[in-house]
């Protein structure tokens, strides 16, 4: 597998590290942070005080998660949008209500599905978030998902899948394949890409794509949850 320009040498943000130890005492005080966050609410807590993203200077509000904090099922998406920002709850608009029939059609909801993004500010003008937005927020994404320890993780769109699987393999090889994974103290977690709601939304010739991707999560979903 290859390495994601979000981890390798040439990323400015790890040339920064490299030059500026401090930066490294720093990642090492936040870890100790992330480890010893129990709960979800210090989980927004420590993001809000320490999360080293510069869209929280320009997004409303931060986008925290939605649904069921207990379930079995947890879906990760890219990054807030108009709607989102606003209100402070992911997948609230049109890419959202997508989201919402795609679940219904296999038995889930947001009582039944724990939903949260990479990035929890909105990216100005809904651009793709930058490596730099990435790289300060995945420590906390990472540990959002020990937190929850869900039995099945749905990455949709590209920017989850490669920045949870570290590659640069682009969505449509990756999507509808099982990965197991290893996140923090959780060995061997059930993964799966799929398109994301609003590239749906742009290109629907690819739901039926889309709609194979969802029954292979179906079938897990019965047998392991």
């Amino acid at each position: 597998m290859k390495s994601s320009s979000l981890y390798n040498n040439n990323d400015k943000s790890l040339d920064k590290i490299e030059k500026n130890p401090s930066v490294l005492e720093l990642s090492s005080d936040l870890n100790r942070l992330l480890q010893g966050c129990k709960d979800l609410e210090n989980l927004k807590d420590l993001i809000v005080k320490h999360c080293d993203c510069a869209l929280k200077k320009t997004a409303k509000n931060i986008v925290f998660s939605d649904g069921n904090s207990s379930a079995d099922v947890m879906l990760i998406g890219e990054a807030p949008g108009v709607e989102e920002d606003k209100t402070g709850r992911p997948f609230v608009g049109e890419a959202g209500q997508l989201l919402d029939k795609m679940l219904n059609s296999i038995g889930q909801n947001r009582k039944n599905t724990y939903i949260t993004n990479i990035l929890l500010w909105r990216p100005p003008g809904n651009r793709k978030p930058t490596d730099e937005e990435i790289l300060a927020c995945i420590p906390f994404v990472k540990r959002h998902i020990e937190l929850i320890r869900p039995k099945l993780l749905i990455l949709a769109g590209a920017t989850a899948a490669k920045s949870i699987y570290n590659t640069d393999i682009g969505i449509t090889q990756i999507r509808g394949n099982w990965k197991n994974i290893d996140i923090g103290n959780i060995r061997n977690l059930k993964s799966i890409a799929i398109f994301h709601p609003a590239f749906l939304l742009r290109q629907p010739a690819r739901k039926r794509e889309a709609w194979d991707d969802l029954k292979k999560i179906k079938i897990e979903i019965d047998l392991h949850t």
